[in-house]
């Protein structure tokens, strides 16, 4: 009798799992793909944010040194966009402008690069051992709207068509109203806002240097200039920053597209994995979006993968990040609004600050300064084959 019931509940036992397996059989949605949904790429070293200035960092003499995408004319005189390019672009290089000579802020193809000279990044090079400089800055207020990059005195013409690009920070009024300069610096000093141990201390509204009183104080009237301050901050790095050792950095990028939306049959978001080598170490990193929308755009050309978007390097130089992005590739024959994500970017924040969804508050070059573009060898989408959704309720 017992051999029988067991012989039962063993069937019993076996009917409730095959009717399991059917059941999630039932579930599951087979018209989701198995694959296709994953891509990983390199992503392509580069100093070029905007076309305009033509690079983000500078040598000594305030050149720009260029790696990305140059403009030069052919025989019948259009300004062709040349991918993948390392030269030394001029400051005095004449930049899209109207009949009046002010600067034209949305028509960038319209005017070719001056090339200085081709660089040589080949082993053993002298090319590697350029120290890397910010570029110069200001004033603010110009007849195009934009601030003067490199600032006034040290180049022919304003190369910045990106504008003010973050109103919300700067310039207040005093800014605007004032004769604000920002020189160039080295790249590991370029100044830090609010550390003490330089010995300086800068005019919110000029950039003027001034001496900042010392943590005792030498007087109750902060306008008294003091001799010094206390050197109470960690100590900065104090060795240049070169192009051999910025061009060591490495970039892997990794994109796998997530959440599946059954009824609509269609992913509804991705994952944005990065996985970074070689950077400068415990430096300040961010991560932007170019989307079809903002090329057409002169205030902000582009805008965080994700918020926050920051990307700290370890001790050693490494990261590794992942961003989760809502439709970061609508259809483009149905996006009329021009979101999709078609390009990426990450920059160096010089000045160790990043500012919220706005990528810097001064302009491209001066605080930051670009290390990876997928523009910059002439792919203008990065994941061509990718479609997602937005989500439904």
């Amino acid at each position: 009798m017992n051999t029988v019931r067991l012989a039962a509940f063993k069937v019993s036992l076996l009917s409730l799992a095959l009717s399991t397996v059917v059941l999630a059989q039932e579930s599951v949605d087979l018209n989701r793909p198995n694959n296709g949904n994953t891509i990983s790429i390199d992503l392509p070293l580069s100093t070029q944010g905007a076309i305009w200035p033509p690079a983000e960092v500078a040598d000594e003499n305030g050149d720009f040194i260029l790696l990305g995408q140059s403009l030069r004319k052919n025989a019948e005189g259009v300004v062709e966009v040349i991918p993948s390019q390392n030269q030394l672009i001029s400051k005095n290089s004449i930049p899209p402008q109207d009949e009046n000579g002010v600067l034209v802020l949305n028509d960038p193809f319209s005017a070719e690069y001056t090339v200085v000279r081709e660089l040589d990044l080949s082993e053993g090079s002298s090319d590697l051992d350029m120290v890397l400089f910010t570029q110069s800055f200001g004033p603010w207020d110009t007849p195009s709207g934009a601030p003067r990059i490199p600032g006034l005195g040290d180049s022919a013409h304003n190369l910045n068509t990106d504008g003010v690009v973050c109103p919300e920070i700067a310039p207040t009024l005093s800014q605007l109203a004032s004769n604000f300069y920002r020189p160039q610096y080295p790249l590991h000093e370029t100044p830090v806002h609010g550390f003490q141990g330089d010995n300086v201390r800068y005019n919110a509204d000029t950039w003027a240097p001034e001496d900042p009183q010392t943590a005792t104080g030498c007087s109750d009237d902060i306008s008294v200039a003091c001799p010094g301050e206390d050197a109470l901050d960690s100590d900065r790095r104090s060795t240049p920053i070169t192009l051999g050792e910025w061009i060591k950095a490495r970039g892997r990028l990794t994109v796998s597209l997530t959440d599946w939306d059954k009824e609509q049959g269609a992913y509804t978001a991705a994952n944005f994995n990065y996985k970074l080598r070689n950077l400068l170490p415990n430096s300040i990193y961010t991560t932007w979006a170019v989307r079809p929308r903002l090329l057409a755009e002169t205030r902000r050309p582009i805008d965080p993968v994700a918020t926050p978007n920051v990307i700290m390097a370890d001790s050693r130089g490494n990261a590794d990040v992942t961003f989760k992005v809502e439709n970061p590739f609508p259809d483009p024959a149905t996006d009329v609004f021009g979101k999709r994500i078609v390009g990426l970017s990450v920059v160096y924040h010089s000045d160790l600050q990043n500012w919220g969804a706005c990528f810097t508050r001064f302009g491209p070059g001066v605080d930051i300064h670009v290390l990876f573009n997928t523009l910059s060898d002439g792919t203008f989408d990065f994941a061509p084959n990718f479609i997602t959704k937005s989500k439904t309720n």
